[in-house]
């Protein structure tokens, strides 16, 4: 793979109790050759977990920004039912916590947060609610609208109704995120890998829509800095209009980054080390900006 094994990089992992109790793993990379200069939090997307970020992380500590990724209640090696969700509030209540805990372990560096396809739509809903405000937002090929688009309001209000822990497979194929065989192999080999949902983790995907959907733009100070819409060029999981249309409704000022991809997710991607630079040099930048304003 692509991650250098040499890289001046702490990896660990801290288990963090949700307010039920339920275990949360909280995945780190911190840089051990300096200070960090930056700090990002990631959230993950449906099928994949923070160990997805197995090159992402230390490259983005290699280049001197302290990462920090969740894998979400049910998913990873985070506690709770496999693929299953019991509400919206207690997932927006669980990364608000560990957005909290990261804050608290990374003070006086600006922290970007990044989420990623569904982890775009969580994302949305958590500044929607106020839960967290972040120095900058990146939402990555974010999930933004994509449910109301799809289903129309009745098939909407067909999917708040669904309940119970029945589970069906995630109907999105390998190749949808990737056409590099090295990573097509990892994710084929990835027991931690999503490969079924809950009724109601369907329900709860539909309130999180809701949620950021139903809403009026973001207040000023939701995200402290910059938004950005990070996206591959076309997407076989994300109808990228609808996405963008959605973030400039939430933040007309949002601003829009094309890489040269055709596939969903851009970590496993060839344009994988564009993505890892332009996060850190956009982090870093991020953080001369804010020095001289308080200059």
């Amino acid at each position: 793979m692509d991650h250098d094994a040499t890289l001046p990089v702490a990896r660990s992992t801290e288990e963090f109790p949700a307010a039920d109790g339920t275990p949360l793993s909280l995945h780190r990379w911190l840089p051990t050759d300096r200070a960090p200069e930056a700090a990002l939090f990631y959230i993950h997307g449906l099928q994949s977990h923070a160990g997805w970020l197995f090159e992402t992380g230390a490259e983005l500590a290699g280049r001197g920004i302290a990462v920090y990724a969740p894998d979400r209640r049910g998913s990873g090696a985070s506690g709770g039912l496999r693929g299953h969700l019991p509400s919206a509030a207690s997932v927006l209540d669980d990364y608000a916590a560990l957005f909290d805990a990261v804050r608290d372990r990374t003070p006086g560096l600006p922290l970007t947060v990044v989420g990623q396809s569904f982890g775009g739509s969580l994302l949305a809903a958590l500044l929607s609610t106020t839960r967290i405000t972040p120095d900058a937002a990146v939402f990555c090929a974010p999930a933004l609208g994509q449910q109301h688009a799809r289903l129309g309001r009745d098939g909407m209000a067909e999917q708040l109704k669904l309940e119970g822990t029945c589970r069906t497979p995630v109907a999105l194929s390998d190749t949808d995120y990737t056409d590099d065989p090295r990573y097509l192999a990892v994710m084929a080999n990835d027991h931690l890998m999503l490969r079924q949902v809950s009724d109601r983790f369907r329900s709860v995907m539909a309130e999180l829509e809701l949620a950021y959907t139903a809403a009026g733009p973001w207040c000023p100070f939701a995200v402290r800095g910059p938004v950005y819409f990070a996206r591959p060029e076309r997407d076989a999981i994300i109808d990228l209009d609808v996405a963008r249309r959605e973030l400039a409704r939430l933040q007309p000022e949002a601003v829009e980054v094309h890489f040269a991809a055709d596939t969903h997710y851009l970590e496993f991607s060839a344009v994988r080390r564009q993505l890892w630079d332009w996060l850190a040099d956009t982090a870093v930048l991020h953080t001369v900006c804010r020095e001289r304003t308080q200059a």
